[in-house]
């Protein structure tokens, strides 16, 4: 059977066919889209967040020994008792401030330096506090520093008995920085006195009496006038030598004249 032939407005008209069958469109899996994504958010974050937890949890950062180096007066035990608790924590979590301010408690350590040492160690170096005198008070004797500042109470065991001496009466508000300034002047403006300097005697409001063995006499002084006038007193000692056989103690205080005080006889 042959088909019929096409009117001319039908030839003019494209044929239309109908596909046979409809292609069905894969919709794509939810977790395939988003798993390329959650993979490299979990291999940014995830893993090391896990490493993190790990690390600081884990048995091999313990603290579990200690390298102290330390001077003088402080002692290695005390050191391990100050640091006993602290055995055992995460090293990498272990705050060196809070290790730090235990170990300042010790009246003779100056300064603190630690240093952790994975996996297990922490290393820790103590300066010492240098005295540079002896405060005597009463009775009692203690070392200060160069600021003037009590370290701690004299112990025998230490030495260190050949210290220069501050020493300061009953009722007086001292003041120790003053008294090892005055020191300090007196080795800039006459060096070769300043190593016989035994003991510097504060007498309140800026005063102080020093006691010398290159002098037969002690001086009494005001702080911040002995570069002004130690030379004058220098001049004047072949005069002092052949007029008095004795002085109980020169007075440097005043800016316009030196004053002499003798010996008195007592009867």
């Amino acid at each position: 059977m042959s088909g019929r032939e096409l009117t001319p407005l039908e030839a003019r008209v494209l044929p239309f066919r109908r596909p046979t069958a409809a292609v069905k469109a894969r919709r794509r899996s939810p977790w395939a889209t988003l798993r390329r994504p959650f993979l490299q958010a979990f291999g940014l974050v995830g893993l090391p967040a896990a490493l993190l937890t790990w690390v600081l949890s884990a048995p091999s950062f313990a603290l579990a020994a200690m390298e102290i180096e330390a001077e003088g007066a402080i002692e290695r035990a005390w050191v391990e008792r100050a640091l006993a608790p602290l055995a055992g924590e995460n090293l990498l979590r272990l705050p060196l401030d809070g290790v730090e301010r235990r170990l300042l408690e010790h009246p003779w350590v100056a300064s603190v330096r630690l240093e952790k040492r994975l996996p297990d160690r922490l290393r820790v170096v103590l300066a010492e506090r240098r005295p540079v005198a002896l405060l005597r008070s009463g009775s009692e004797l203690s070392y200060l520093d160069r600021h003037g500042r009590v370290i701690a109470a004299y112990d025998p065991r230490l030495g260190r008995a050949d210290l220069l001496l501050v020493s300061v009466g009953s009722g007086l508000d001292p003041d120790f920085a003053a008294a090892i300034a005055v020191a300090g002047e007196l080795a800039d403006v006459a060096p070769d006195w300043a190593p016989t300097l035994s003991e510097v005697e504060i007498l309140g409001e800026g005063d102080f009496r020093l006691y010398l063995g290159a002098l037969s006499f002690p001086l009494v002084v005001r702080r911040g006038t002995l570069a002004a006038r130690v030379p004058a007193l220098r001049a004047l000692l072949p005069e002092i030598g052949e007029r008095y056989a004795g002085l109980a103690a020169v007075d440097l205080r005043s800016s316009r004249r030196i004053v002499l005080q003798p010996v008195v006889e007592r009867s």
